[in-house]
């Protein structure tokens, strides 16, 4: 599932096999993924690691729970969407350069979280997105040539938790038209 050249001698955790409290105490932890799996583990996982480093595969728009339900979301106006996410962040993310970098494209997906940018904000928590070149014996190597060392690599996979795209596309992930598919259904 890496699909990352090189070997890691630490512990590498899926996604799927994340059981939180304890299990990263006091650990270096990597989370590899997107924007969405970051923010739906990284809370957990910051709660008790020493450290952790968040490496960002592409950048997806957050938004609170409040305002927007995933339901409601999924069929709200684009621009509405991109306005909200683009509040919360600002709202959340008064570093400009932390901003910029949580920032995505034109077409991006869009997760539902309250505590992501907080959470990311902490002095123990940190986010690198340049590309990730290799794994190596102690940690991660980005293409700019630092190894980021850690003791625990978990791989998080955001399939389940975009709720919708936005952008020039228009399209929605398969995973949620899927769920939107099985809301029309259940309110039928």
């Amino acid at each position: 599932m890496t699909g990352l050249p090189g070997t890691f001698d630490g512990r590498i955790v899926h996604h799927h096999e994340f059981h939180p409290r304890r299990e990263f105490t006091g650990e270096r932890v990597a989370i590899i993924g997107s924007g969405a799996a970051a923010a739906r583990l990284l809370p957990g996982i910051a709660a008790e690691a020493a450290r952790v480093t968040v490496f960002q595969t592409e950048a997806v728009w957050i938004v609170p729970r409040a305002p927007l339900p995933p339901a409601a979301l999924r069929h709200a106006p684009d621009g509405l969407v991109r306005l909200v996410a683009r509040a919360n962040l600002r709202w959340q993310v008064r570093d400009s350069w932390l901003r910029y970098r949580l920032t995505p494209d034109d077409d991006a997906g869009v997760a539902v979280h309250d505590s992501y940018y907080r959470t990311l904000r902490q002095p123990h928590c940190r986010l690198v997105t340049w590309p990730i070149a290799r794994l190596a014996p102690l940690g991660v190597r980005t293409v700019d040539g630092i190894e980021h060392r850690v003791d625990t690599i978990v791989f998080a996979d955001d399939s389940h938790h975009v709720v919708r795209t936005i952008g020039r596309g228009h399209h929605l992930p398969a995973t949620a038209a899927r769920v939107g598919a099985a809301d029309r259904k259940e309110s039928a």
